[in-house]
């Protein structure tokens, strides 16, 4: 990828909230989240990029057993629905929590809440 690529993509993504998906191409397993914070969903992912986690408890577990070279090697974000910063976080988490009943990650996925 080239360097102008990666300023796009990372000056696009910081400026949006969003929920996205993360599934497992292992074993079929997803995860839904959002980003709401200051820099977006570019945070949010690069979050995930450094440590695999990014602190979510059901996903903490996955690094600890499999390793972070399991998660690089398995995981795949999706990014289910984004808005730009005037929409209010409360819509964002509605949002993401309409997504992990439809696709009912709670019960058979990694989400916990």
């Amino acid at each position: 990828m080239e360097e102008n690529d990666k300023a796009s993509w990372k000056n696009t993504l910081s400026r949006q909230q969003g929920v996205y998906v993360i599934t497992n191409t292992d074993n079929g397993k997803l995860y839904v989240g959002s980003a709401t914070g200051r820099n977006g969903i570019y945070q949010r992912w690069q979050d995930y990029i450094r440590d695999g986690h990014g602190n979510d408890t059901g996903l903490i577990a996955i690094v600890k057993q499999h390793g972070l070279e399991y998660v690089q090697a398995h995981f795949r974000y999706t990014l289910l629905e984004h808005y730009d910063f005037t929409v209010p976080r409360d819509v964002v988490l509605a949002r993401e929590s309409y997504w992990k009943e439809a696709l009912d990650t709670r019960k058979h996925g990694y989400n916990g809440n």
